[in-house]
């Protein structure tokens, strides 16, 4: 598979709101996510497939500070387990390194073993917990990865 990643627009809501109904049974609506894509202080990537310009994969995340917060990491169910989602999180980090992020923080929901899994493999660690943060009443974890310049 040839993917790369790039930076997500307006020109790709239909995109990010059929992937996220795909992989997250809709957990955004359009004008949030018209929001996100458009908000200067997010940042927004996808994993496109190069031959079919699909895009298998996003990322979002909005800047505090000197902090990143990861704020949604979806893959489509038939492209997982391919790397996809630590390619975006890698690309993710890379970026914030270079206009001087100092952390990246994100909440999973506390059942979400898979990607608690990605998130200690690439060096995050659990800094806390929200209890009945979730629509359904289902506990989040905070993880945080401090970064190095």
């Amino acid at each position: 598979m040839n993917i790369t990643i790039i930076e997500l627009g307006i020109m790709h809501l239909d995109d990010c709101i059929i992937l996220d109904q795909k992989a997250l049974k809709g957990l955004w609506t359009s004008s949030q996510w018209e929001k996100e894509l458009k908000n200067p202080k997010r940042i927004c990537l996808g994993a496109l497939e190069i031959d079919t310009k699909r895009i298998l994969g996003i990322c979002s995340a909005w800047f505090v500070l000197d902090e990143l917060n990861l704020s949604l990491l979806a893959v489509d169910p038939l492209y997982f387990r391919r790397g996809i989602a630590t390619f975006l999180l890698s690309n993710l980090i890379k970026q914030s390194k270079l206009i001087k992020i100092n952390q990246v923080f994100l909440e999973v929901k506390d059942s979400n073993q898979p990607a608690m899994a990605l998130y200690e493999s690439m060096g995050f660690s659990i800094e806390g917990h929200r209890a009945n943060f979730y629509k359904d009443r289902s506990n989040a974890l905070i993880y945080t990865k401090k970064l190095t310049h």
